[in-house]
């Protein structure tokens, strides 16, 4: 298993510290999930953590190295806004246990040709921006959650549509929310990052359309308190690609395997 920053993982990482250091979206929605253990609600009054970690992800596609990749890490709770990792939003409803919030956050799912010998040939595949709706429900001792998400800046033109659910726990300084989802990709989603168009079509790479796909995920999310104020991140996940998926020519693996740590300071 080899380990590659590239020049367009170069790009990723400036791109990540522009867009969390500025005032955007989301990181990874598990670290949100930990915050959401038992016995914590909104507050009103703003709190502020700032650090730094990594982030290691496996990469689907033919021929091209896994990535490790250094990142800030910014989370914001304010009564009306918050900001986590690349992505942020706005609280639009609570009442009792169920929540609705207003999203955004950058996705990284993008790739260019250079990337291996077989993706040679290929258009490059940009990132963009994703807006819509997370909602919540707390039915102890788990939590549902619903996102639909949808492409603002026309790359993929797809949606993207989240189930999971959590089951928080928290022992004092330590906060750890197991979880298991599904995500539902559109097919121009599914088309823009898994397929093959024709005028990419080679010998033995031949064009390749996808319809809506799903994909079955499991993850965990921990945050230690070292210090009233640090806190210790990380969260790991795994997601099982649909068939679909696991059928394109430029695509090699079953699964994807993400992982990350950082270590933050609160304000």
């Amino acid at each position: 298993m080899s380990l590659q920053i590239s020049r367009h993982n170069s790009m990723k990482i400036h791109l990540l510290a522009l867009f969390i250091i500025s005032s955007a979206p989301f990181l990874f929605s598990s670290l949100s999930v930990a915050a959401e253990a038992p016995g914590q609600s909104r507050r009103t009054a703003p709190t502020l953590s700032l650090g730094a970690g990594a982030v290691f992800s496996t990469n689907p596609y033919q021929g091209a190295s896994n990535t490790l990749i250094p990142i800030p890490l910014l989370m914001f709770s304010g009564e009306q806004f918050f900001i986590r990792g690349t992505g942020g939003g706005m609280h639009l409803y609570q009442n009792g246990p169920f929540s609705v919030d207003l999203l955004a956050k950058y996705r990284f799912e993008a790739y260019e040709s250079g990337d291996s010998a077989e993706l040679v040939g290929i258009h490059d595949r940009k990132g963009t921006v994703e807006a819509g709706i997370k909602a919540r429900l707390r039915l102890d001792p788990v939590i549902l959650s619903a996102q639909v998400l949808t492409d603002v800046l026309n790359e993929h033109s797809g949606q993207e549509v989240e189930l999971r659910v959590i089951k928080p726990f928290r022992w004092r300084m330590l906060f750890l929310a197991p979880y298991l989802g599904v995500s539902l990709l559109s097919d121009d989603f599914s088309t823009y990052y898994y397929g093959v168009d024709s005028t990419e079509a080679i010998a033995g790479r031949s064009a390749y359309d996808l319809g809506w796909t799903v994909n079955w995920q499991a993850g965990l999310a921990l945050r230690v308190g070292l210090r009233p104020n640090i806190m210790l991140n990380s969260a790991v996940g795994l997601e099982l690609f649909d068939q679909e998926i696991v059928d394109s020519p430029i695509v090699d693996h079953e699964t994807g395997l993400f992982g990350m740590v950082g270590i933050a300071y609160s304000f």
